[in-house]
């Protein structure tokens, strides 16, 4: 009898157990429930906090325009695809340089051209070695140049004999025959360019004061245009001689193209008095000349042809020391021009060709200061090499 009761108390504090911890499981339950209520309503409540990069890309100019500029972010690593692309890259080959082709000279209408008359050596007919040095540019030197072709002069009988009339001669003209004629005293012979005359009156002025340079200059070229003997391409002039004793002059007339002529045609020569009188006329010079240009040998060829001696030499005979043996020193060449010289035969065709001239000044061994000198050289390169 005595164990019922007991049986019941202990049912009971079981229960009682079960329920009390029941009730710590709701009521830790609950508080979780509205920890969690609390932290959401906190941060529905804050506004987000905004990040770095953003308020920098809302700042840059990009953004205030309203151009979204993605910006990717590098690997760290590239990926097997992008090794992959790298390695299947070609690397580009260096373009490969243009070379300019050597221009070919120009090859003028006359095509190749003969020999330039010119002589060897130097003007001084003695025994000169000179250490030539450049002091100038050779872009400087000429590339191309004219070449004048001489047209030659035809005569009939009816105008050699109002060319006779017109200078008061009045012997009879003879024909001799291939385009040569004569007067019958010798006054006057005409042979195609050349034009001969010998005034056989005295000089009856007695005057012997002579005008000054360019009143001889224009008197000798007026006569010769009135005459006919050269054309309105007549040059100044210059006056080659005079002798104010005896009151003579000659003056020379070269035509005003090309410059720089070295050869004796063309070229007309008067002998004058000083009242005026044309004692003497030799005149060479052409119907007319006939122009072509022609590209010039390089200037490294020339310049080389300088130095291998083969230009000839213009120096002062005067300035040069008059002790026996060659005579040696340095030059040094500080300017380059253009001369013209004949090429070419009277029977058949000639030309006026240029050479290159270069100017300076040696120092020749033994003589009082610096010498000027001037070296030419065959310019053109369609032309057969002078001999010598």
């Amino acid at each position: 009898m005595a164990q019922g009761p007991n049986r019941r108390g202990a049912r009971r504090g079981a229960v009682t157990r079960l329920n009390l911890i029941l009730s710590v499981i709701l009521i830790v339950i609950v508080l979780a429930i509205v920890g969690v209520l609390i932290l959401n309503s906190r941060s529905k409540a804050e506004p987000p906090a905004a990040s770095p990069t953003a308020a920098t890309t809302n700042a840059s100019p990009t953004a205030a325009l309203g151009v979204a500029t993605p910006t990717a972010a590098p690997s760290a690593e590239p990926t097997t695809e992008q090794e992959a692309e790298v390695q299947q890259t070609p690397t580009p080959e260096p373009p490969t340089p243009t070379v300019e082709p050597t221009p070919t000279p120009v090859v003028g209408e006359f095509g190749d051209l003969p020999a330039p008359d010119m002589p060897s050596g130097n003007s001084a007919r003695r025994p000169i070695t000179l250490d030539y040095r450049l002091d100038l540019s050779l872009q400087l030197v000429p590339t191309e140049a004219p070449v004048y072709a001489l047209e030659h002069r035809t005569w009939t009988l009816d105008e050699v004999q109002a060319l006779a009339n017109s200078l008061g001669i009045e012997s009879e003209v003879v024909d001799q025959g291939g385009g040569s004629f004569r007067t019958a005293d010798g006054s006057l012979y005409i042979a195609s360019d050349l034009v001969r005359y010998i005034n056989s009156a005295p000089d009856s002025s007695g005057a012997t004061n002579l005008p000054g340079d360019d009143a001889l200059i224009e008197t000798a070229r007026t006569w010769l245009i009135e005459h006919h003997l050269v054309g309105a391409d007549a040059g100044p002039g210059s006056v080659r001689l005079r002798d104010d004793d005896a009151g003579r002059a000659i003056v020379a007339i070269k035509p005003v193209e090309p410059q720089g002529i070295l050869s004796a045609t063309p070229e007309a020569s008067v002998t004058l008095t000083a009242d005026g009188t044309v004692l003497q006329a030799d005149i060479q010079w052409p119907a007319a000349l006939r122009r072509s240009n022609y590209g010039l040998r390089s200037a490294e060829d020339l310049w080389n042809d300088i130095r291998a001696g083969r230009g000839y030499l213009e120096i002062d005979p005067a300035a040069l020391p008059t002790s026996d043996g060659a005579l040696t020193g340095p030059a040094s060449l500080t300017s380059v021009s253009l001369a013209y010289t004949l090429a070419g035969s009277p029977a058949a065709q000639q030309f006026l060709v240029p050479l290159v001239v270069f100017a300076g000044q040696a120092e020749i061994e033994g003589a009082d200061g610096p010498i000027p000198v001037k070296v030419y050289v065959p310019a053109v390169s369609a032309q057969v090499a002078p001999r010598g």
